[in-house]
């Protein structure tokens, strides 16, 4: 009985475990067109505040060069918002650090490569 108890507890954190990302806040797509970087964000549960965080990097001869960082506050609906930021690039290829931060805890970070 033991045993079977014990397989059940361990099904059942697996499953927990499987499934504790479905519910974060991602980054997807980010373009620039016409001055501005859109930038899609997933967000499968309820509406969110928090603070959106980007920072540009050109990438060029093996070196970063931060170019911009912008940090609004945000309230993410559920479902796919794209979020436009005014930002000056030239031609060249890019590095783009995303932050989605609550309060002071940051709980999604992803990198993004883009050309232009």
């Amino acid at each position: 009985m033991k045993i079977g108890h014990s397989l059940l507890i361990w099904i059942c954190l697996c499953m927990v475990a499987g499934t504790a990302g479905c519910t974060a806040i991602g980054f997807g797509d980010v373009r620039y067109a016409d001055g501005d970087l859109q930038v899609t964000v997933d967000n499968p549960s309820g509406a969110v505040n928090g603070t959106v965080q980007v920072t540009v990097f050109e990438t060029r001869d093996l070196k970063q060069t931060e170019v911009a960082k912008i940090a609004r506050a945000e309230t993410l609906p559920a479902g796919t918002t794209t979020l436009t930021f005014p930002i000056d690039l030239s031609p060249g290829d890019y590095k783009i650090y995303l932050y989605f931060m609550k309060g002071t805890e940051r709980t999604v970070s992803v990198i993004k490569d883009i050309q232009v």
